[in-house]
């Protein structure tokens, strides 16, 4: 989709305030596609919009967007329209010299992917999973555009 938006519009979209997107630009939890031109208003696209309405999503959940915004550069690579983007937290075996090793060479570590709804119980039932968010990126899209007016 070629279409270009308005912070405003995509704010909306993601039901998020103009300052919000904003700030998280300023604070680097979210680059927009298209680069700030002197002088002009910064023109967003539909994967700005999807990429936002996800970030907020988690940040529903709890998650900051530090966290979030780190899971989103895959966002466009599923195929089918129900697919969950899982957050999830786990220990990874480390050197025991570094900084935050537990007692047992471990360090906690966060890792997205994204799954059908249908495999959910395998991370679930993987013990080295400590927590998870799952959210609905065929949701979000639908809900991204039915608020920007796209087919």
């Amino acid at each position: 989709m070629d279409q270009e938006f308005t912070i405003q519009q995509i704010a909306d979209a993601a039901k998020l305030t103009r300052y919000q997107v904003e700030a998280w630009i300023s604070r680097g939890h979210f680059k927009p596609e298209n680069p700030v031109e002197p002088g002009k208003a910064r023109k967003f696209t539909y994967r700005d919009a999807i990429t936002l309405g996800v970030v907020a999503e988690f940040g529903r959940l709890g998650l900051s967007p530090t966290v979030s915004s780190m899971h989103t550069a895959h966002l466009f690579g599923y195929h089918d329209e129900d697919s969950l983007l899982v957050i999830c937290q786990g220990p990874v075996r480390v050197s025991e010299t570094l900084e935050g090793v537990d007692d047992e060479g471990e360090i906690d570590h966060t890792f997205g992917q994204i799954t059908r709804p249908s495999e959910l119980s395998r991370i679930v039932e993987n013990p080295n999973v400590r927590s998870f968010a799952a959210i609905n990126l065929g949701h979000i899209e639908r809900r991204i555009q039915k608020n920007l007016g796209i087919a």
